[in-house]
C-alpha cells in the first residue's frame, strides 16, 4: 500500500482509540479493505469509479443515513466527487453530516470544477504538510476551511526495528550500500536515482545499489540495461518493510519530484541513515540542507550524485545529520501529534452538531 492509504489506516486506528466508531467505505478486494478488516474495522465494499457514480452515491447516502454518521472524510479524486454529491443529497434531506476532503499530495488542481470542489463544496479541507496548505490557499481555499492533519509515524516502534536485509541478500557488513525506497516510477525519481547511482559507481565500483519498492517491469528492464553486468544492482520488488530495507543502507536517496509529505521519508528519518533529497518543498522542509541531510538541486542527477559522494566521504557530518533527522521526526511527526489533531478536529465536529440543535 502507498503512504496515503497507510495514513488512512493510522487515522482510523487513532480515532477508534479516541472512542469513535469508524467505518471504511472502499472498493472491494483492495489492500486497504483487507488490512482494515484484519484490524477489526467494519468495511463497506462498493465499486467506485466514474462509471458507477449512479450506484456509489446512493449507497454512501444510505450508509450515512442508516448509521447516523457525523463525519465523512474522502481522500482521492473519485471518492471526493462521490462525497460531494452525497453531501448535497444529505443537505436536501436535512442531514447535517460534515464532509471533509483530505489532500495528500501536491498534484496541480486544474479546472473550475476541481477548484470549486476544494474551495466551496466541502465543509473542511484537511492538509498533511505546510506545502500542501500553502498550495490550497493559493487556489482560493479559505483559511477558515483548512485544517492541518499531519502525516505521522510510530517513531517508538520504528526506532526499535532491526534490519535483516543485508543477510537476506548476502551483502557484507562492510559493503557500501546506496539505496532508495519508494514507488519506483518516473515522478518518484527512479530514473534520477539510477543516473546518480551510475555516477557514484564510477568512484565506488564495488558499491551495492538498491532499488527498493514496487516497479514496472518495463522500467526495471530499462534501468538494468544501463548498468554494467559486474555491478551489483538489487530490485527488491514491492515490500511492506520499508525501514528494514532502509536501515541496511549507508545512504538513503529520496529523489521524488513531488510529494504531499512522503511517509516513507518520515520513516527513513527514523533510520539514523543519512539522507539526500531534492531541494523542493516539502522534502527540503523535512531534510533541511546541512541540518538533517543534504538537498540536491531540483531534477539535477549530477548534483544528486555529488551530495551522495559528500556524505560518503564525510562520515561524522553524515551521522550528525542523521541524528538531527531522528530528533526532528520524533518531535514533529510522531503519532501522538496526529492523535491530538484528530481529537481537536472531532471536537469541532461535535461542537458543530451541538450548535445546530
Amino acid at each position: 500500500m502507498g503512504g496515503g492509504q497507510n495514513k488512512v489506516l493510522n487515522e482510523m486506528k487513532l480515532m477508534r482509540e479516541l472512542g469513535h466508531k469508524v467505518f471504511l467505505f472502499a472498493n472491494p478486494n483492495t489492500q486497504i479493505a483487507q488490512r482494515a478488516e484484519n484490524l477489526g474495522f467494519e468495511v463497506i465494499a462498493c465499486e467506485m469509479s466514474k462509471k458507477t457514480y449512479h450506484q456509489s452515491i446512493p449507497k454512501l447516502f444510505s450508509i450515512v443515513k442508516k448509521y447516523h454518521i457525523h463525519c465523512v472524510i474522502t481522500h482521492d479524486s473519485t471518492d471526493s466527487w462521490i462525497g460531494v454529491a452525497t453531501r448535497i443529497l444529505c443537505r436536501l434531506n436535512g442531514i447535517r453530516t460534515i464532509f471533509m476532503r483530505e489532500r495528500h499530495n501536491l498534484y496541480p488542481i486544474k479546472g473550475f470544477l476541481s477548484k470549486a470542489l476544494h474551495t466551496h463544496l466541502f465543509d473542511k479541507i484537511l492538509y498533511i504538510s505546510e506545502a500542501v496548505g500553502e498550495y490550497l490557499e493559493q487556489i482560493g481555499v479559505p483559511k477558515s476551511k483548512l485544517f492541518y492533519l499531519p502525516d505521522t509515524i510510530d517513531t517508538t516502534s520504528l526506532k526499535q526495528t532491526k534490519s535483516s536485509f543485508r543477510e537476506e541478500f548476502g551483502i557484507a557488513g562492510d559493503s557500501l550500500v546506496i539505496g532508495t525506497f519508494t514507488s519506483l516510477y518516473p515522478k518518484k525519481g527512479v530514473y534520477d536515482f539510477a543516473e546518480a547511482a551510475k555516477l557514484v559507481l564510477k568512484e565506488y565500483p564495488n558499491a551495492v545499489i538498491v532499488f527498493g519498492g514496487g516497479i514496472n517491469e518495463g522500467i526495471k528492464n530499462q534501468i538494468q540495461q544501463d548498468f554494467k553486468q559486474r555491478e551489483r544492482i538489487i530490485f527488491t520488488g514491492w515490500r511492506e518493510d520499508a525501514l528494514n530495507v532502509i536501515k541496511a543502507f549507508d545512504i538513503y536517496v529520496f529523489a521524488s519530484h513531488t510529494e504531499g509529505l512522503g511517509t516513507v521519508l518520515l520513516e527513513a528519518m527514523c533510520s539514523q541513515v543519512p539522507i539526500v533529497v531534492y531541494d523542493k518543498p516539502p522534502m527540503n522542509h523535512l531534510i533541511a540542507h546541512k541540518q538533517r541531510g543534504l538537498c540536491a538541486s531540483y531534477l539535477d542527477a549530477q548534483d544528486l550524485s555529488c551530495q551522495i559522494l559528500h556524505l560518503i566521504t564525510h562520515k561524522e557530518e553524515s551521522l550528525m545529520y542523521a541524528r538531527g533527522a531522528l530528533e526532528y521526526v520524533c518531535t514533529r511527526h510522531d503519532h501522538t501529534r496526529l492523535k491530538g489533531a484528530l481529537e481537536n478536529l472531532l471536537a469541532q465536529v461535535a461542537q458543530r452538531f451541538q450548535d445546530s440543535i
